[in-house]
C-alpha cells in the first residue's frame, strides 16, 4: 500500500458515528437512573425523565443534523462542506482542532460567515482518509 502525497485531494464520506450516538445514550441512561432514584414525588420523577427523554431525542436529531456528509479538501478550491440535506458549502479551516485518541473536533467558517464545527470518531469515516485530515489538522494545509 502506497501512502498519498501530502497535498493530495482529501475526500472524506462520513457517516454518524456508532460510538459518539452510545456516549450520547450513555449520558441520558445515567442522567434517567439518577432522577428515578431522587427523593421526590412520583410525579417530579415522572417530569424529569420525560425531560431526559426530550433531551435524548433533541440531541439525536441535532446530531444527526450537524454530521456532514461530506468534507473535501483540495489544493485548488480549498475545503468544502456538504451538510446531511447534501448542500455544499465553502469553508475555512479555523486554526483550533482538538485531535484526541477517540476523536476530532476541527472547526470551520462558512462562506455565510456562520461557524460550523465536524466532530468524527474513529468509525465515522473510513481510516486512511480520518489519519489524513489528522494531519492536515495537525500541521496545516500545504502551500502552492
Amino acid at each position: 500500500m502506497s501512502l498519498k502525497p501530502y497535498g493530495e485531494r482529501l475526500a472524506l464520506d462520513i457517516r454518524p458515528s456508532r460510538l459518539i450516538a452510545s456516549l450520547l445514550l450513555a449520558m441520558h441512561v445515567t442522567a434517567a437512573v439518577v432522577c428515578a432514584q431522587l427523593p421526590l414525588a412520583v410525579l417530579g420523577r415522572l417530569v424529569l425523565l420525560l425531560a431526559v427523554l426530550g433531551s435524548l431525542m433533541w440531541n439525536c436529531v441535532i446530531y444527526w443534523r450537524r454530521t456532514p456528509k461530506r468534507l473535501l479538501w483540495s489544493p485548488e478550491q480549498g475545503w468544502r462542506i456538504t451538510d446531511y440535506a447534501g448542500t455544499a458549502r465553502d469553508a475555512e479551516l479555523l486554526p483550533t482542532a482538538y485531535l484526541g485518541n477517540w476523536f476530532l473536533i476541527a472547526h470551520f467558517r462558512l462562506s455565510s460567515g456562520r461557524k460550523r464545527t465536524v466532530m468524527l470518531a474513529p468509525d465515522s469515516c473510513n481510516p486512511g482518509g480520518l489519519r489524513r485530515l489528522r494531519v492536515l489538522l495537525r500541521y496545516g494545509t500545504p502551500k502552492h
